[in-house]
């Protein structure tokens, strides 16, 4: 009788590019309900209160193209000056060869990244869209209340008070406006995790956090407790401005060093009272989608390293300070963001463990691509 030698294992044939994409499809159908259904939601909802149309559409596809155009534009770059110093003789097939079989422009990268990448202009859109229309449909209503439960839970103190003697001075708030604004660069995270081929779950875990961290704290929270925030309180609250003490401080810090704050306040409220739409536009404090997402990334990155928790971790601390002493929001709105970002990831975690089927294998397959439990091929 036959039998199979011990030593001769079952491996993995290579899938074809079909079956990849149709792989990853299933991988990614999860994430690409989630974010439909969003989309579906929040655009009917509009609909139903005379908003039609995605104004900001064509600045977040524009957006969106840019970081892939200067990926491929990066490698192409190196690749020709490698080639050009240090391959003899200097062929032009050689060149395109070797662009062409460059890591970035795989199959497997690519086949892992194009449902994210072509989801995040409508997604991105969508919650604009939604974001600037909370006005219209639901006037600032609770900056009042909000200024309160900070008062009650502070003691009788405004937060930014607490803070002020620590980070009352021109040069500190000056670099907290600019490590503020540095919260923008969370795209480069978001890429990064689009086009990563390592740790599928972990990957997938937070772009499904990154949706509902948006949609359910960015637009139905943003919505239920519509509120501008106390860089805008005396513009949208009758009588005594509490925070005027605290916008007369950030305004003449911009005599000494440049607060980036006070220009991001300026551009926003200029597109509220222009009614006008633009790229990250929209004002909502409650709750603080800056402090939500500066969580996700803390989340993700204490699985890689400790030194990159403790760096995320401190930047969490960075943006909840920050967005009360530069007058964005209430403190009450950082702390309702992070209960709601931590339970946005746990519920993404559950979905991921239980819904989502396994990642396909790469084809160069090592054992640190599978460490979060997929089977080659799977």
């Amino acid at each position: 009788m036959l039998t199979r030698s011990p030593s001769r294992q079952k491996t993995a044939l290579p899938l074809s590019w079909q079956d990849r994409l149709r792989a990853e499809a299933s991988h990614h159908f999860a994430l690409f309900v989630l974010t439909v259904l969003y989309c579906i939601i929040a655009v009917a909802y509009l609909e139903s209160h005379g908003i039609v149309g995605l104004p900001v559409f064509d600045e977040y596809l524009i957006a969106t193209a840019i970081p892939l155009v200067a990926m491929a534009g990066f490698r192409i770059f190196g690749e020709t000056t490698y080639h050009a110093l240090h391959v003899r003789p200097f062929r032009t097939a050689g060149l395109w060869k070797g662009i062409r079989q460059s890591e970035i422009f795989s199959l497997d990268r690519a086949a892992a990244a194009y449902i994210p990448v072509l989801l995040l202009p409508l997604f991105s859109s969508v919650f604009t869209s939604f974001k600037i229309s909370i006005p219209e449909i639901v006037p600032f209503a609770w900056d009042q209340t909000l200024m309160r439960a900070d008062l009650a839970l502070h003691g009788g103190v405004h937060p930014w008070q607490l803070l002020q003697p620590v980070l009352g001075h021109p040069l500190v708030t000056s670099a907290l406006s600019y490590l503020y604004n540095f919260w923008h660069g969370m795209i480069c995270v978001v890429y990064w995790q689009m086009f990563r081929l390592e740790k599928r779950a972990l990957r997938m875990q937070f772009l499904i956090s990154f949706v509902l961290t948006w949609a359910i704290l960015g637009s139905l929270g943003a919505l239920l407790f519509s509120s501008a925030g106390p860089c805008y309180y005396g513009y949208i609250v009758d009588g005594p401005n509490p925070f005027a003490e605290q916008l007369a401080y950030l305004q003449s810090t911009q005599d000494i060093f440049t607060n980036r704050a006070l220009l991001g306040q300026e551009y926003l409220w200029r597109l509220y009272q222009d009614g006008k739409a633009g790229l990250g536009g929209g004002i909502s404090a409650m709750p603080s989608l800056h402090v939500a997402v500066a969580l996700l990334i803390f989340l993700l990155a204490r699985s890689f390293s400790r030194r990159m928790a403790w760096i995320t971790g401190t930047y969490v601390v960075i943006i909840m300070v920050g967005s009360v002493h530069l007058g964005w929001h209430y403190a009450v709105d950082g702390y309702v963001a992070l209960i709601g970002a931590a339970m946005a990831w746990m519920a993404a975690g559950w979905i991921v463990r239980n819904v989502v089927p396994p990642a396909p294998c790469p084809s160069n397959a090592s054992s640190d691509l599978l460490q979060d439990g997929q089977s080659p091929g799977a």
